[in-house]
């Protein structure tokens, strides 16, 4: 199966390549890409190890750097330490990317790597990432977007590379209206009532805070298990002092 030269060379001429990990798609496809251009000794994968990662994705890039034979790489960062972060505004996330692409990339030159890369195609460039913008100052490369490929191509190349597929998903703090304090108690608590449900689910599954209450935002191919788990998460969610409202997510 052919793809586009671009990205193989793209990967050639930067030699030693941190990548940024986060137990996604797309990043799972770039990383795997990478090792089989590159080959393991040349690739950094570069976990950003914070209380916004859930720990099912923690277990998965785990799993997948024993695959690869490289080291998982964390690296422990708190975003929860900087007040506008947790003010929870519109700048939340490139506040955060910031901080993380920071961190990783000197953790890369650390290791011999100048290049640092990511996951972002054609397809992100659509939604509003101000997460882009801290890539752009960071110096973090998108070769996916260099070479032109979206999120169809890399589901090709996904498939090819034998890469499982989770569903379209985000770091904790997105489960958070903007103007609704970060805490650790409320991250703890969201990650809590998506745990049982993560290894199970076939489409989209985000539990979103509200006032008093929190929304099990769900696909339709997992109405059973959403049916079959409310007691239990009924049950987590009256501990913290939440009722529960359910939302069928559109197709």
């Amino acid at each position: 199966m052919s793809f586009p030269q671009t990205l193989k060379q793209k990967l050639l001429d930067r030699g030693c390549c941190g990548i940024l990990f986060s137990g996604g798609f797309d990043s799972e496809v770039l990383l795997r890409y990478a090792a089989g251009v590159l080959g393991a000794s040349n690739i950094v994968p570069l976990t950003a190890d914070t209380r916004l990662l859930a720990d099912y994705y923690r277990k998965h890039i785990l799993s997948v750097a024993e695959e690869l034979c490289v080291e998982a790489l964390f690296v422990s960062i708190n975003p929860l330490s900087i007040k506008e972060f947790t003010q929870n505004t519109d700048r939340r996330c490139y506040i955060c990317r910031k901080e993380i692409y920071t961190s990783l990339k000197a953790e890369a030159l650390a290791r011999g790597c100048i290049t640092v890369m990511d996951g972002t195609n054609t397809d992100d460039l659509n939604e509003y990432r101000p997460g882009l913008a801290a890539a752009a100052e960071t110096g973090i490369v998108h070769p996916f977007l260099e070479a032109r490929m979206g999120k169809s191509e890399i589901a090709k190349l996904g498939v090819f590379l034998g890469v499982r597929g989770n569903p379209s998903d985000s770091c904790l703090a997105t489960r958070i209206p903007h103007g609704q304090t970060i805490t650790i108690e409320l991250l703890t608590l969201i990650e809590s009532m998506e745990a049982p449900l993560r290894p199970s689910v076939k489409g989209r599954l985000r539990v979103t805070a509200g006032t008093g209450s929190l929304h099990i935002n769900y696909s339709a191919v997992d109405e059973k298990l959403i049916e079959n788990s409310l007691g239990q998460l009924k049950r987590i969610a009256e501990k913290s002092g939440f009722e529960i409202e359910l939302h069928l997510l559109e197709p």
